[in-house]
């Protein structure tokens, strides 16, 4: 199965791409995604967004696949869904 991702802000210009496709088995999961992501991007991303060892965005990232947040790693994908990874803006 196919998962389109797309990178906002920051995220996008640490990896050089604003999107890509990942390939993945059928049946995945959110959890193999972030696995694949880690995979392929980890070393890329800035320490504070990416935490290396759990092979999650740390807090203030949001991603979003098909309507819904992506926040358990056990959440089933869909054959060519596209998640959308958000840094949460600060400030006032």
């Amino acid at each position: 199965m196919k998962v389109i991702v797309k990178f906002f802000g920051p995220l996008g210009e640490q990896i050089g791409r604003e999107s890509v496709a990942i390939e993945l088995s059928p049946g995945a999961v959110f959890g193999h995604l972030l696995e694949a992501l880690g995979e392929r991007f980890g070393s890329r991303f800035q320490a504070g967004l990416w935490d290396a060892e759990q092979k999650a965005f740390k807090a203030g990232i949001l991603v979003i696949g098909a309507g819904r947040d992506l926040n358990d790693r056990d959440m089933p994908l869909q054959d060519g869904e596209e998640s959308k990874i958000v840094p949460l803006l600060g400030g006032g």
